[in-house]
């Protein structure tokens, strides 16, 4: 299971877990109540154990990793409850019994939590990482138009794999860059993370689509080849292992 691999760096994620679980009652009540926030386990630690693994290969101090990783997360579930809002809320009896399945409270909470990321990143004086992430938020809803766009058309159309490249690839990349970059990673350790990061996004992104392994056999290659190039450290040794896990080489009892 996932969380056997990561029990080393379970201290950073469940300081995860709780700052994000601590921004999500407001006044108004819990924000659960308005949008949809369910995550499995695999959803809601990836992206922040690849920030704190890409980190800690180069010994960064751990609450400024987790902070970092909180902050992908709120950009994950901020995109993920815009992508699962309905363009038509007519169905009022459905919109009357769960405020979730409508349009308004939904919108609503997925901006409060891109503001969240905002406000992590200005309190731990981190602002110059502004700009990488906007563009990644950019990337993802391009994606997420260009999905929409495509309606159900080929899955194996180029137009298809950038969409997945841009909502969920480019994400993946940016924990493993930014994660490294934060901790002093040489430039060239970052585009090798880069790499690793958008090749396992890809692998992830097309399984969630339900796209069978053998068409994200190249990506898994590319980002296994590009680990083994990273320094020899038990964190890179557990990022081999999820990317095993993620991709179906090892066993799982998971829900991607």
């Amino acid at each position: 299971m996932l969380a056997d691999i990561l029990e080393p760096i379970e201290a950073e994620l469940r300081y995860v877990s709780d700052l994000i679980e601590g921004h999500l009652t407001i006044k108004a009540g819990y924000l659960g109540d308005f949008a949809h926030l369910e995550f499995s386990y695999t959803d809601k630690t990836v992206r922040p154990a690849l920030v704190i693994l890409s980190s800690r290969i180069y010994g960064l101090a751990r609450q400024k990793t987790a902070l970092l990783a909180s902050v992908f997360q709120f950009i994950h579930m901020a995109s993920k409850v815009h992508q699962g809002i309905s363009e038509n809320d007519s169905n009022l009896a459905r919109v009357r019994k769960d405020p979730r399945n409508a349009s308004q409270f939904p919108v609503l909470v997925g901006d409060y939590l891109y503001g969240k990321f905002f406000t992590l990143l200005c309190d731990a004086g981190m602002t110059g990482l502004l700009q990488p992430l906007a563009e990644i938020i950019c990337q993802i809803h391009e994606g997420s138009i260009l999905k929409k766009k495509l309606d159900g058309k080929s899955q194996n159309s180029h137009e298809f794999y950038e969409a997945v490249r841009k909502e969920t690839a480019e994400l993946f990349a940016g924990c493993c860059t930014l994660g490294a970059r934060m901790a002093g990673a040489p430039d060239k350790d970052q585009d090798l993370l880069k790499q690793f990061g958008r090749s396992l996004g890809m692998v992830y992104g097309l399984l969630e689509q339900g796209i069978p392994v053998k068409y994200a056999a190249a990506y898994l290659e590319k980002a296994l080849s590009s680990l083994a190039l990273l320094p020899d450290t038990p964190e890179r040794k557990l990022m081999e292992k999820m990317t095993d896990l993620l991709s179906g080489r090892l066993p799982r009892r998971m829900v991607i």
